[in-house]
This record gives C-alpha cells, sequence and structure tokens, in this order.
C-alpha cells in the first residue's frame, strides 16, 4: 500500500511516500522544504500570514507529489509551532478545506514516540539501547529508549529558531551572544533526565546539516548520512568554523539548506551542549524521524 506522511515543523516540512508491505517500508520519495512557520512566534504568539502562506504553498505541492505517485493514505502532524500558536486553527482549517488535508497537531510524547519508532525499526541503526536527540526548530525533543520499548523522554522549549530570534542580532553573531545562549542551554539542558552508556542518535535538519558539512559534502546526499557517526570534537569544530562566517558566507555552502543558514550555528551548538551533557565522544545520524514513525505506527 502506498502511503505518505506529512510532519509540519517549526522551520520544515517534510514528506515521505513509501510503499509499505509485510512490514517493510520501500522509500519512494522524500522531501524537505524550509518554511518557518514559527517565525517570530515567540515574541507575537501567532503565526505570521507571510509563514502559513509558504507553509501552505509546501502542502499544496506535497499533495501534488501525494497524487502523483498515487498514494492511498495520507497521515499529517503539526508539531511545536502548531501546539503554540494562538491562531493555529484557522491555519488548520485552510489546509483542510482547501487541500483536503487533515493536519493533526500532536503533542510533545507523540512527538518523541513517533522518532522513537524511526530509530526501533531502522535496521541499519541496529542499536539496543539509545538516547534520541531530535533539535527542532521550536522545540528539542530527548528521547530514551530501547529494543523492548520507549522508556522515557522529555520536550525542552529550545530549538534552531527560538535559539536565533531570542539571542542573535548581529552577523556573525557577537561573542557575548552566543556566550549568553550557552549558558542558557547549560541550565536548560540540565532539567532533563541522566543518562550514561546510552547510544546517542541525531536526528532532524541541524544533525544531517552538521554531518554533511563534517563529511564536506557540497550538496545533500542522504544515503551517505543517514547512519554516518560525527564525533563531539568534529562537533565543535564545525561551529568553531561557523562563528566566523556571515549568514551571506554560509549561503555560499552549498550544502547548508537555503533557509538554515542563519541558523545552522545554534543549532550546532544546541547539538553539542547535549553531546556535552550526556558525556557522549559521538553521535550516529538518523535521516529519519517522525514521519517515518508515523508510518510504522499507522501501518504496521
Amino acid at each position: 500500500m502506498k502511503c505518505a506522511s506529512i510532519d509540519i515543523g517549526t522551520n520544515t516540512v517534510l514528506l515521505l511516500i513509501g510503499d509499505f508491505r509485510d512490514g517493510h517500508l520501500e522509500e519512494i520519495c522524500d522531501v524537505s522544504t524550509i518554511t518557518r512557520l514559527g517565525e517570530g512566534l515567540k515574541q507575537t504568539g501567532v503565526l505570521s500570514e507571510a509563514a502559513m502562506e509558504r507553509t501552505f504553498a509546501a502542502l499544496k505541492e506535497y499533495r501534488g507529489l501525494t497524487w502523483e505517485h498515487r498514494v492511498e493514505k495520507v497521515y499529517c502532524v503539526g508539531t511545536a509551532a502548531l501546539r503554540e500558536a494562538r491562531n493555529s486553527e484557522a491555519f488548520l482549517k485552510k489546509v483542510k478545506n482547501e487541500l483536503g488535508i487533515s493536519i493533526r497537531v500532536i503533542s510533545a510524547r507523540e512527538e518523541a514516540y513517533y522518532t522513537y519508532l524511526s530509530v526501533k525499526y531502522d535496521p541499519l541503526l541496529n542499536v539496543d539501547q539509545f538516547i534520541i536527540i531530535d533539535p527542532g526548530g521550536g522545540s528539542t525533543e530527548i528521547i530514551k529508549g530501547d529494543r523492548k520499548g520507549f522508556i522515557d523522554y522529555t520536550s525542552l522549549p529550545v530549538g534552531s529558531v527560538k535559539l536565533t530570534e531570542q539571542f542573535i542580532k548581529k552577523d556573525p553573531p557577537a561573542e557575548d551572544e552566543l556566550n549568553s545562549l550557552t549558558l542558557f542551554l547549560k541550565d536548560t539542558i540540565a532539567t532533563t533526565f541522566d543518562c550514561r552508556g546510552f547510544m546517542l542518535v541525531g536526528t532532524a535538519g541541524t544533525v544531517t546539516t552538521l554531518a554533511s558539512i563534517i563529511l564536506g559534502l557540497e550538496t545533500y546526499k542522504k544515503e551517505i548520512i543517514h547512519g554516518f557517526h560525527i564525533s563531539v570534537k568534529e562537533t565543535g569544530d564545525v561551529i568553531e568554523r561557523l562563528k566566523g562566517l556571515t549568514i551571506r558566507e554560509r549561503v555560499a555552502m552549498r550544502v547548508i539548506e537555503r533557509g538554515r543558514e542563519d541558523i545552522i550555528l545554534q543549532g550546532g551548538i544546541l547539538v553539542k551542549e547535549l553531546m556535552d551533557y550526556f558525556d557522549a565522544q559521538e553521535l550516529v545520524v538518523s535521516a529519519h524521524g517522525v514521519r517515518y514513525g508515523i508510518i510504522f505506527e499507522e501501518m504496521g
């Protein structure tokens, strides 16, 4: 059965189309579009018209892809931005009425659970006990699990977009801005559970972008990145490299997806602080996430 899942995040909208049969998912299409739905949300409490229009346009394009591939079932979820915005209901109604797509706004726990499933059922990762870090634009999910089940999770109210809007005013960022951001992260991360000895798995666009830079890629190549191990030293080296670059100079790095150039440094610092907190010398990269977990849950 051909099915699709759409994950509407604070920064990125993701589409996965696959053929699910006999408990196995054969990937047909995996697309990412940065729409920055949560832009300005921290300051205003609402989704801006421009952000909603960008996201609506991406969803319209995705609907066309599901038609093109003759998808039989589409699952669509929304995360942090749609959980938090006071006017999210208006956006949900517009998408339903004009595109025929029903968006289910999921809780932080559900988001963590779907991410857990995406790792549990991934034969390439093949880890028994793991901590997953999922740094998004508006929130960061941290999930503890093993092959037997979902153990624990926490959702931190920090992400690359929120951090950028809260702390970064200069280009490139000033040292005092980055110091304030880092201290804030240390205090925030300290509220999560303490766990040592589990394999650290990193997912979402910040992690895959860091891996792409470390690998020296010019364009994103999922088949190389997924399952790649990045060390805490390599992560720190990328952060130091990005600190001295302007947004324009980061745009010139083709591997950084357009729309991520102003937030990748802050996202990288978030990943590094999480690696330090869990005393992890490396993490394994997962290019999957919520959209995979949804299909495993719904179709399994």
